[in-house]
């Protein structure tokens, strides 16, 4: 670095030629003197002290969050304006698009249409289930009526022949009186016509009681039969009624129609996401930026819309003259000036292309300093910050 040469004024000069004042000067003239040389002599100081500094002027800027078509159509409207600030997931755009609006035009008459038919099966299996259902339990009703009886018989004839057994064996080992064949043909009669007598039974009555004790054997084992069927036969019934909804819904195409309206329905949701993609909103708290389409223009898919500056990500980019870029380095910190109150930043990159501007012969090279140290003032994206170059 060349080292410059402090300049002194004339004033100064003649005043350091004339040496001391004389004790004839005026006392007024000596103190203007005095007071110049101290000014001057301040002025040289400072300007000592502030001997190669550079002043240069950066400006605040944001991370930029680009935010892209998600696919072609056409902007409806904007539902923000430039440098407004935005929160998460707040609308910027709403764009549309005509085939996807007929799309979902056309499924929604499809879901109507296949509602109106899954309703209408629904009825018909209604009706069916409700008929066939009165029809088995009457069925159900009957059965149980002949499986009481059945029981009741089963019950009387195992009644009957308990009775003649017991007949039968006790007239073998006791003295009976006679018994006619009326009571024979009864025998429950017996135990109430014993008197303080026993009764005799000739044998040929001996016979008939115990074929008719067999015979009331044979009765309550086929009673028994036949209810032990009518019992199955009921359970066949009521497992029949269970199965019998899902089998009529079957028959009358219930589950066709509702597989082809889940069907419909995952279309409609898909078409319906794909239609609330076209609301562009913005990503997080910024500042948005230009809006590069406006209402009634075309957009296609991956096409840039709207910028978004993130105001959390802040940054100063400033232009450094390339004959000084070699007494910076990232990562060094900087004195940076915002509206007269002292902050600090941190170089973070150096650009490797140098560039000139108005048609100057000096080059330049930016530079990007981000925040270090206390948090910076929040003042408008582009607002204009000294940075201290030494």
């Amino acid at each position: 670095m060349t080292t410059a040469t402090p300049v002194i004024s004339s004033e100064m000069q003649g005043v350091m030629a004339a040496g001391p004042p004389s004790s004839n000067m005026p006392l007024l003239r000596q103190v203007g003197m005095a007071g110049l040389a101290l000014v001057s002599g301040l002025a040289v100081v400072s300007w000592l002290a502030q001997f190669g500094q550079v002043n240069l002027t950066g400006y605040l800027k944001a991370e930029q969050n680009v935010v892209y078509a998600p696919r072609s159509g056409r902007v409806l409207r904007l539902n923000a304006k430039s440098g407004e600030a935005v929160k998460p997931r707040q609308p910027l755009m709403q764009l549309v698009d005509d085939v996807l609006e007929r799309e979902i035009a056309a499924a929604s008459l499809e879901m109507r249409s296949l509602e109106a038919g899954l309703e209408q099966c629904r009825a018909k299996a209604d009706v069916q289930i409700s008929q066939q259902v009165e029809s088995l339990d009457d069925k159900i009703h009957k059965t149980s009526l002949e499986t009481a009886k059945y029981r009741r018989d089963q019950f009387s004839s195992d009644f009957e022949h308990k009775i003649l057994r017991d007949y039968a064996r006790n007239s073998t080992s006791n003295p009976w009186q006679v018994a006619g064949p009326a009571m024979l043909d009864h025998p429950q009669r017996l135990f109430g016509a014993v008197g303080p007598e026993p009764v005799i039974i000739p044998d040929d009555s001996k016979v008939r009681a115990i074929m008719k004790r067999e015979d009331a054997k044979n009765a309550a084992e086929v009673a028994k039969a036949c209810a032990e069927t009518c019992e199955n036969h009921i359970q066949g019934l009521q497992r029949l009624r269970e199965a019998l909804p899902d089998k009529i819904r079957k028959a009358a195409g219930v589950d066709v129609a509702e597989g082809r309206m889940a069907l419909a329905a995952q279309q409609l949701t898909a078409l319906q996401v794909q239609k609330a993609e076209l609301t562009i909103a913005s990503q997080g708290h910024g500042i948005v930026g230009e809006f590069r389409k406006q209402p009634v223009d075309p957009v296609i898919a991956g096409e840039p819309l709207v910028m978004v500056l993130d105001r959390e990500r802040p940054f100063i980019e400033v232009d450094v003259p390339s004959r000084r870029i070699n007494k910076i380095k990232v990562g060094q910190p900087l004195r940076l000036e915002f509206s007269d109150e002292s902050f600090t930043g941190r170089i973070e990159s150096i650009s490797p292309q140098a560039h000139r501007r108005d048609g100057s012969e000096e080059t330049w090279i930016p530079v990007r300093i981000g925040p270090a140290g206390k948090l910076w003032p929040e003042m408008p994206i582009g607002s204009a910050v000294s940075v201290r170059l030494k």
